[in-house]
């Protein structure tokens, strides 16, 4: 009876997905709900005018853009644009290394799926996204 429930343990654990296969869920349109810090609310966000884009490269390497979305499905970009490189820490943590003028800051992406995104600052910020759909008018 050991041997199964070592056995199957091992099998479940061996499933559960790695960091790295997150990676491609983060490319695209991502609309800020919430802030939360120390499990509070500090702001929702009803509607928002921008739209965060995010573009990751086979290396790594990546991009985050503010985009505003229009009527006709096209987006206004912002100039500005911040790089960054992931990396995988204790084969575990997705981490965030933005570099802007010389400054370096971390985030860490504690959640992503398909439809949700979740990224922590170093304060304790966590910032929730929902996958944008644009809006359809008929």
């Amino acid at each position: 009876m050991n041997k199964v429930l070592f056995f199957s343990t091992l099998f479940l654990l061996s499933c559960k997905p790695r960091p790295v296969d997150y990676i491609e869920l983060i490319n695209g349109y991502w609309e800020i709900e919430n802030v939360y810090k120390n499990g509070k609310i500090l702001k929702e966000f009803k509607v928002s005018q921008e739209i965060d884009y995010f573009r990751i490269n086979n290396d790594l390497s990546g991009f985050r853009k503010k985009v505003k979305p229009k009527f006709n499905g096209s987006y206004t970009t912002s100039k500005d644009q911040l790089n960054f490189k992931l990396e995988i820490k204790f084969n575990k943590r997705l981490i965030v290394v933005y570099e802007d003028n010389n400054n370096i800051f971390v985030e860490e992406i504690t959640k992503v799926n398909k439809t949700n995104l979740s990224i922590k600052n170093d304060k304790g910020m966590v910032y929730n996204y929902k996958a944008y759909k644009p809006l359809e008018i008929n």
